[in-house]
């Protein structure tokens, strides 16, 4: 197929290309109810977690923009940040997204840690990618979270998401 990763990534496909990123290879995917979770250790050994999901998105609802969806969504998260970084919006050819990071207090371990916020639209698909690891551990997650926004794809569909494209 014509899909391809950078040296020890894969591709990680949710809907038959609704969205579609590069993650480490070593890291542990697992199914949740409402996304899919990717672990850079197996749990509860993780120290960071992204969490990707999707839903169609009607035209009509695309006066809503997604700067002020991340905003309303860090604003009312029940994990209750203590600060919020600037919103970082970037629009191109065929995806707007915006982000934010907040910072909290995690209440299993009594720490400090990040948690990173996505909304991404394009061709009827909105995703939802979620980023969290301890502030400790932000030089080394600041690339990563580089890189699954700069391979995000969202609405390339393909009948067998094993199989990429079809090239001709």
């Amino acid at each position: 197929h014509g899909w391809r990763a950078q040296a020890n990534h894969e591709i990680l496909v949710l809907g038959r290309g609704a969205v579609r990123l590069e993650i480490p290879q070593a890291w542990v995917v697992e199914l949740d109810d409402d996304s899919v979770k990717v672990f850079d250790k197996k749990p509860p050994d993780d120290d960071c977690t992204l969490a990707v999901s999707y839903h169609h998105w009607p035209a009509a609802g695309a006066k809503l923009s997604v700067a002020s969806l991340v905003r309303s969504v860090l604003e009312n998260d029940k994990r209750s940040f203590f600060a919020i970084d600037p919103l970082v919006e970037q629009t191109r050819i065929d995806i707007v997204l915006a982000w934010a990071q907040g910072r909290f207090i995690d209440t299993r371990s009594n720490r400090e840690a990040c948690g990173r916020l996505c909304i991404a639209r394009s061709a009827g698909i909105q995703a939802l990618l979620t980023f969290d690891f301890w502030s400790s551990d932000l030089a080394a997650c600041d690339p990563r979270w580089s890189m699954f926004l700069a391979t995000l794809q969202l609405g390339q569909w393909v009948a067998d998401a094993l199989r990429g494209p079809s090239l001709s």
